[in-house]
């Protein structure tokens, strides 16, 4: 049965890739959706000189990222080289959207609905890439008999 965890990790990666290019294929609207993140107060001088030196707003900085970084590291978990660093990163990624982006707890009606059911599997993505990380390269866990 090792065959079955590269497999696993290809599928599981497969979301994570389509989700990244589809970001970056369709960036006006990934940047309008990036706009409800709320740059903390001590980083806009940051944020503003990186949009001078850009010379695109921060929104579509985040947009770019975001999809940057959910294809390549679904691509890289996909063909097992960093799958570690790559699932930690994503990891990052889907905490910081589900808080930013699916926030049931804030919401009523059929909003609230709608987005538990993102939430949750936003978590079950993080326990998979908690899975991943943990296997890292191998095929098994570490210390495993």
């Amino acid at each position: 049965m090792p065959a079955l965890i590269p497999l696993g990790r290809f599928l599981f990666s497969i979301l994570f890739i389509y989700s990244g290019a589809a970001k970056l294929l369709d960036l006006p609207a990934t940047t309008q959706a990036t706009g409800k993140f709320i740059v903390p107060e001590m980083l806009t001088t940051y944020t503003t000189q990186l949009e001078q030196a850009a010379g695109m707003p921060f929104a579509q900085m985040l947009a770019l990222a975001a999809g940057g970084i959910e294809l390549l590291c679904g691509l890289l978990i996909a063909l097992n080289f960093g799958a570690r660093f790559c699932a930690l990163v994503l990891i990052v990624l889907v905490a910081v959207g589900t808080y930013y982006f699916h926030d049931f707890w804030n919401q009523v009606g059929p909003d609230a609905q709608a987005n538990l059911p993102v939430a949750l599997k936003n978590l079950s993505l993080i326990g998979g890439l908690l899975i991943i990380a943990g296997i890292g390269r191998g095929g098994a866990a570490s210390g495993a008999a």
